[in-house]
Order: structure tokens, then C-alpha cells, then sequence
């Protein structure tokens, strides 16, 4: 198991999907939106919060 150092949540590096859920960064396609707080981060990255508008990535 192995600890990310984004969200703090321990996942399996053997899995492939959870793999890029915590390291291959994503680019969220609600730029428009000001939603630059996420792009470039891992899927897990905890978005939402007042700074930025993201729903989903």
C-alpha cells in the first residue's frame, strides 16, 4: 500500500486505475469557470471548495 501525498488516502500500486486516480494528472474542461485550482493534479485531488468551481473532473 502506499500513502498519496494528495488526498493522504493509502491505495494499492498494484491496481492500475486507482494508480492514475492518484498520480496521472487531469485537466478539467471547466476552465471557463476559473476552475484552475485542479488542472494538472491527480483525479483525487479534493476540488470543490469556494476557490474553485469544478463538479467533476
Amino acid at each position: 500500500m502506499t500513502t498519496c501525498t494528495i488526498c493522504r488516502t493509502e491505495y494499492d500500486e498494484t491496481d492500475e486505475a486507482a494508480v492514475k486516480e492518484h498520480t496521472e494528472p487531469v485537466y478539467c474542461a471547466e476552465t471557463s469557470k476559473r476552475c484552475n485550482r485542479c488542472n494538472g493534479r491527480p483525479r483525487c485531488y479534493p476540488c470543490g471548495s469556494s476557490f474553485c468551481f469544478c463538479s467533476a473532473h
